[in-house]
């Protein structure tokens, strides 16, 4: 497939979620221009699998990408892409998500530690739906990335600022 599996992806996204269905759409398009036909199939049939059942999972599927999306931005903010970060966000998804989802969960992850995204239209999204004692959850699992390698920078602390 070319590039334009991305930039259709980010279109549909976008007219189905927005910004973050828009990221959503060519973080897809991404992952399909990388896979073969079969690999391409199997993904299919897992996310079939994993997304058939109730509504309720999609919206918390959506909170799975902007938590991705925040926890890259803090990872990136220092100029290294520190294992232990990595590690710490990935433990974390396994406690909330279990292993199965969180393995998906980072299959996007890659995509997204690829790119430069705006948090700008995340955090807006994020706090129109989501409430006070639950962003400040949120702020406390970033700043929980910016500490797991035992350095917390001004520039990951300003970071975290600007997204609160």
């Amino acid at each position: 497939m070319s590039n334009f599996s991305k930039w259709l992806g980010a279109g549909i996204g976008f007219a189905a979620g927005g910004p973050i269905g828009a990221i959503i759409g060519f973080v897809a398009g991404t992952v399909i221009d990388a896979y073969s036909k079969e690999d391409f199939e199997q993904e299919q049939r897992v996310f079939k699998r994993t997304y058939r059942t109730s509504p309720s999972q999609t919206q918390s599927g959506d909170f799975e990408i902007s938590l991705l999306i925040l926890a890259a931005t803090v990872i990136k903010a220092d100029g290294k892409v520190d294992q232990r970060e990595l590690n710490f966000v990935r433990s974390q998804f396994v406690g909330m998500y279990g292993k199965e989802r969180a393995n998906r969960a980072f299959l996007l992850f890659k995509g997204i530690m690829k790119k430069q995204i705006s948090t700008r239209q995340v955090c807006m999204q994020i706090r129109q739906h989501m409430p006070h004692s639950s962003r400040l959850q949120l702020l406390h699992f970033l700043f929980g990335i910016a500490r797991s390698d035992q350095h917390v920078t001004a520039k990951e602390v300003e970071q975290i600022r600007k997204i609160a």
